[in-house]
C-alpha cells in the first residue's frame, strides 16, 4: 500500500523547502513554524528512513546523497500535485492572476512589490508562482510572466522591461576582510561562488557565470578555480554572498534594492550588458481581463 511506504506528508513537505533553501531557518520562515518544528520534523523522517539527509558544511548545509534523490522525487511529486491543485482551485474558487518569474526575481523583487499592488488593489487576488523553468513561466496556468528572452512567446503580449547586466557583488563584511578586486582578473583571487549548470538548463538561457563573465573582459580562465559553494538557484547563492561566503555574479533586475539598501557591495564598474533583454509577457487571451490588465499596466509603471 502507498501509505506504507510513504512517509508523514508534513515531513515531506518541511523536507522539501529545507532542502530548496538549505536552510532551516529559511524553511521555517516559509512553513510559518520554528526553526526546532523543522529540525524535528527532519529528524523524524531520517528516522523513517534511516538515512541523514542533511549534513553541515561549515555553516551550510549540504544534502547526502539520499537525500538528494529525496529531493528530486519530492520536487518532481510535491511539484505535480501542486500545480493539479492550483488547476482545480481556479476552476472552482475565486478567479485569481497568476504572475510569474525566478525564484530570485520573486524574492527580491516581485514581493515587495506585489504588497504595495495589494494595498491598491484589494480584491484582486494574485498568485505568485516562483520558478526556475521557463516552460513553467510560460504554461497554461500563468497570465502573466517576468522572463528573460523574447523567444517562445506566441500566445503573449510582450512588453521589453530592461537589459540583462552582470557584475560581481560582495557583502560589506567579505569586503571588510579582504582586499577589493580592482581588475577582473583580480577576481580569480577571491572565493567564487558558482551557479549549478542545470540551473542554466532549466531556465533555457545560455549560461551567464563566471567563465563567461571573466572571459568577456579577456581574463584567462586556466586559473579559475572550480572549488567553492555551488547553488542549485540563485536566491541561494545572493543569500550565501549576503552572510559573507564569498563573491557572486550581481545581475541587475534581481540585486538593485540590495545593492540601493548598501546589503550588497558592486566591486566594480564594468558590467557585462549580455545582450539579453527582461520582458513582461501577458496571454494573448489574458490581455482584456480587467485584472490581468491592472496588474500588467501596474508591474509596468514600477520599472
Amino acid at each position: 500500500m502507498l501509505r506504507r511506504k510513504l512517509p508523514a506528508i508534513n515531513g515531506l513537505v518541511t523536507f522539501e523547502a529545507a532542502a530548496r533553501y538549505l536552510s532551516f531557518t529559511l524553511a521555517a520562515e516559509e512553513l510559518c513554524v520554528t526553526q526546532a518544528a523543522v529540525s524535528r520534523q527532519i529528524k523524524r523522517l531520517e528516522g523513517q528512513l534511516g538515512c541523514q539527509l542533511f549534513f553541515r558544511v561549515r555553516r551550510h548545509l549540504k544534502l547526502s546523497i539520499e537525500g538528494e534523490r529525496l529531493f528530486q522525487a519530492a520536487t518532481m511529486g510535491l511539484g505535480h500535485i501542486g500545480t493539479v491543485c492550483d488547476d482545480i482551485r481556479r476552476t472552482t474558487t475565486l478567479e485569481q492572476v497568476t504572475v510569474a518569474a525566478t525564484h530570485a526575481f520573486s524574492s527580491f523583487w516581485l514581493m515587495p512589490r506585489i504588497r504595495t499592488f495589494q494595498q491598491q488593489y484589494p480584491d484582486i487576488k494574485v498568485h505568485v508562482v516562483a520558478t526556475d523553468n521557463a516552460q513553467e513561466q510560460r504554461s497554461e496556468k500563468v497570465d502573466l510572466a517576468l522572463t528573460c528572452g523574447d523567444s517562445d512567446l506566441r500566445g503573449h503580449e510582450k512588453h521589453y522591461l530592461f537589459a540583462e547586466r552582470a557584475y560581481p557583488v560582495c557583502s560589506p563584511s567579505y569586503l571588510g576582510a579582504h582586499t577589493c578586486p580592482e581588475m577582473p582578473e583580480q577576481l580569480l583571487q577571491h572565493r567564487l561562488l558558482h551557479m549549478d549548470e542545470q540551473v542554466w538548463e532549466n531556465l533555457g538561457w545560455d549560461p551567464i557565470d563566471w567563465a563567461a563573465w571573466l572571459q568577456h573582459f579577456n581574463v584567462d580562465i586556466a586559473e579559475l578555480k572550480p572549488s567553492g559553494l555551488t547553488f542549485n538557484n540563485y536566491y541561494m547563492l545572493i543569500q550565501a554572498v549576503l552572510e559573507g561566503e564569498g563573491i557572486g555574479l550581481g545581475f541587475e533586475h534581481s540585486i538593485g534594492d540590495l545593492a540601493a539598501k548598501d546589503k550588497l557591495v558592486i566591486l566594480t564598474d564594468r558590467f557585462w550588458d549580455t545582450g539579453r533583454g527582461y520582458y513582461l509577457a501577458i496571454k494573448s487571451n489574458k490581455t482584456d481581463d480587467p485584472q490581468v490588465r491592472a496588474l500588467g499596466e501596474w508591474l509596468l509603471n514600477s520599472f
